[in-house]
């Protein structure tokens, strides 16, 4: 036998033997599975949209009184509060030194001096004629003319009362002028209206002018607070959850939309103001990065799915319908609104259908 054939001989035996072990390797065909794609899927439902939101909020008093300067024009010294303070009627806020008149006061003073003299000088002359008339009824002898003198002098005596009377009146009119005048000279401090907390203040700087009504800062009053937002979703009386404190004592509250900006038609704006229910905990309440937390959207009995499974294509909402068989189609549908974790499909899908997650 040649070298080749041998060499065939060879070959076609290790072909014998790679068929018989191939035969015995194979996979029983009862135990062949076919390859299935697995996808995540959802199934539309009926079921409760909502769609929830948090703001942070600040303090807001609606019951402030603006404190302005009253009196004649003054010069700025020394501020008695800082922005934040509780302050009780009557607390002093602000110190200035008030500037007048002097030539007013100089000329008030004089005619005050004036009007003394004068009064001093009339009640004078008029005692003299009434020593003068009773001199004369002394030594008068006839009956007649004593009785007539007699008139004179009661008619001299009240005409001095009343001249005292008038001149006393007028003097101290003066008086008070000059007083008045004084008093607003010496007030130099101004002091709160009312009990609240400094919510804003006025910065002067030395020297700085003050005017009558010159502002100089806001009380706010503590019996009413609301909490101040600055998102138009809120809807006036819709209640909410309030969380605020300190990041170790954090306080949880309830309380209600008293005011948003769409209870007005046109408003620009967008604002609410919130109502916190009374506190019925032991500690204070400390206002500290204060969030709200409410539900602007609560439907129940709506067509759901995932919002994972929609996507959007040229301006139209799609979703991945998988059908009983394994095949899969795109469909066109009408979203209307989502939350965090739900899409409301209004048209496009039925209740049972099954969609692909993507």
């Amino acid at each position: 036998m040649s070298r080749n054939k041998r060499l065939i001989a060879l070959l076609l035996a290790l072909a014998a033997l790679c068929r018989a072990a191939s035969a015995s390797e194979l996979i029983a065909p009862e135990k062949i599975v076919a390859d299935e794609v697995k996808y995540n899927t959802c199934t539309a439902e009926y079921g409760e949209l909502v769609k929830s939101i948090t703001v942070g909020a600040s303090e807001y008093y609606p019951l402030t009184t603006t404190v302005s300067y009253k009196g004649d024009p003054a010069v700025y010294a020394e501020t008695l509060v800082k922005r934040g303070d509780e302050v009780r009627k009557g607390d002093p806020l602000l110190r200035v030194t008030v500037l007048y008149d002097a030539v007013q006061m100089a000329e008030l003073e004089l005619a005050l001096q004036r009007a003394e003299e004068a009064y001093a000088a009339g009640v004078e002359n008029r005692r003299e004629a009434i020593d003068e008339l009773e001199r004369t009824l002394a030594a008068e002898k006839d009956e007649y003319q004593r009785r007539v003198e007699t008139l004179r002098l009661k008619k001299l005596k009240l005409q001095l009362e009343q001249y005292i009377f008038q001149q006393e009146y007028a003097l101290e009119d003066r008086r008070t002028q000059i007083e008045k005048l004084n008093e607003r000279h010496e007030a130099n401090v101004v002091v709160a209206p009312s009990d609240g907390v400094v919510t804003d203040l006025t910065y002067f700087r030395e020297g700085d002018r003050l005017y009558n009504g010159t502002t100089i800062c806001q009380i706010s009053s503590q019996d009413v607070m609301l909490l101040a937002l600055r998102d138009g979703r809120l809807r006036y009386g819709m209640h909410v959850t309030i969380e605020t404190g300190v990041t170790k004592n954090r306080f949880q509250l309830t309380g209600r939309v008293v005011a948003a900006s769409d209870c007005l038609e046109g408003v620009v704006s967008e604002y609410a103001l919130v109502e916190p229910d009374p506190w019925t905990g032991d500690e204070p309440v400390n206002w500290r990065a204060t969030k709200v937390s409410g539900d602007i959207v609560r439907l129940e009995n709506v067509l759901l799915i995932s919002r994972k499974a929609v996507s959007l294509n040229g301006g139209n909402y799609i979703v991945t319908k998988l059908t009983p068989e394994g095949v899969t189609q795109k469909r066109y549908i009408r979203q209307v609104l989502i939350s965090t974790t739900d899409a409301w499909a209004l048209q496009g899908l039925e209740p049972g259908e099954v969609v692909i997650i993507d």
